[in-house]
């Protein structure tokens, strides 16, 4: 059975060709010295294939030490770039933070300050220095897992996938809504308002995890949903991705109906499922998957929780952490039938995911009915 890594399909090189560089499959590519592709590398993003004399045909960016070290040299510079600016953010939100500290003022009670330190203060500036370390411990011996993991990336964003393209168009169109009518009047509608939860409308815990609180909140958990979607879908297909969404979604609205008081909305806890089965999926075929990706896994589920720590008055832990244990668990129950990624679902799998996306529908058809539908025609 093929893996991820044979179903990139590389162009042919024409045998004159020696270096050469490739924008876009629709031109022909631009041939070149050693030094000038170097240099192309080192200064532009856009490169969609080169050629060396090394191989037979065009290869992936990265994929070798030659092509790698002008990439990796460009990251660094790019790190060291951004890192001003990050310091800058940092120091700003710090200032901030302090003066709450000695202020009475209302933003101090919501902790809405904290939260805008740590995801554009701390958060870039830990992984501006963390990368940078990681760079630093590149070399012609070990390159071949950073290589890895960018023929990896590669194979993800390969093909167009128009179920999450359609998936995080609803989320959004769904949010657009929530601002006509008023944040507050549509949390209160569909949200996960616990004491009229318990009452009897149990479907709330459904629609809550499709509407979300803010543009800060919908911006985070759509550019997430889609790159932590992609992936899930690459690795084992659309019906997993449907299966660990809505059951994690449900368990971590689960949770926090059960351990907190205050009113949830968010797809974060479907989202922590997703991160929670990429992790333990990339842990069953550790030999075939990066290993980079089950850092990277942990790392986020890490800046989340220290999210969580700091702005713990307006995150949603319980829903946090129950999601990401229902796809935990969706991970465990995944039997290793095959050694290979992508993994091929089996008929129940199909079945459930099919379910799961009627499910989906129907919570976005109760948002519907349950939209404030007056103020929506300005009555």
């Amino acid at each position: 059975m093929k893996n991820w890594e044979d179903e990139i399909i590389l162009p042919k090189k024409a045998p004159w060709i020696e270096y050469a560089y490739w924008l876009d499959t629709k031109t022909s590519p631009t041939e070149c010295s050693e030094e000038e592709l170097y240099n192309t590398l080192k200064n532009f993003d856009n490169i969609m294939y080169v050629a060396t004399p090394e191989h037979d045909t065009f290869i992936i960016p990265g994929s070798d030490f030659i092509t790698l070290e002008p990439i990796l040299i460009k990251r660094r510079t790019n790190i060291k770039a951004n890192l001003k600016f990050t310091i800058f953010w940092t120091i700003l939100f710090g200032f901030f933070v302090l003066s709450s500290l000695f202020s009475e003022e209302s933003f101090h009670s919501s902790n809405t300050i904290y939260l805008y330190f740590i995801i554009f203060g701390i958060i870039p500036l830990l992984s501006s220095i963390y990368e940078l370390s990681i760079l630093k411990k590149i070399n012609k011996v070990n390159c071949i897992k950073e290589s890895a993991e960018i023929k990896f990336e590669f194979w993800v964003q390969q093909k167009t996938i128009i179920s999450i393209y359609f998936f995080s168009g609803i989320i959004i169109l769904i949010s657009i809504f929530q601002f006509i009518v008023g944040l507050n009047n549509s949390i209160e509608s569909m949200g996960l308002v616990k004491e009229i939860t318990k009452s009897g409308e149990y479907w709330r815990l459904l629609t809550c995890i499709l509407v979300h609180g803010g543009f800060l909140h919908i911006m985070f958990n759509a550019s997430a949903m889609y790159s932590i979607g992609k992936m899930v879908i690459r690795i084992s297909g659309v019906s997993y991705f449907l299966i660990v969404f809505l059951a994690s979604g449900i368990i971590g609205s689960l949770f926090s109906l059960i351990l907190l008081d205050e009113t949830s909305v968010g797809s974060s806890g479907g989202i922590m499922g997703l991160i929670g089965f990429v992790l333990i999926i990339a842990l069953k075929f550790k030999n075939d998957i990066p290993r980079n990706i089950i850092k990277s896994m942990l790392t986020t589920i890490a800046l989340v929780g220290m999210v969580g720590v700091f702005a713990f008055d307006i995150i949603d832990n319980a829903a946090h952490f129950g999601g990401l244990l229902g796809g935990v668990v969706i991970g465990l129950l995944t039997k290793k039938k095959q050694k290979n990624i992508p993994y091929k679902p089996n008929r129940l799998i199909k079945v459930l995911g099919f379910v799961s996306g009627i499910i989906l529908i129907l919570g976005i058809i109760l948002i519907i009915i349950k939209f404030p539908h007056k103020l929506i025609l300005g009555i």
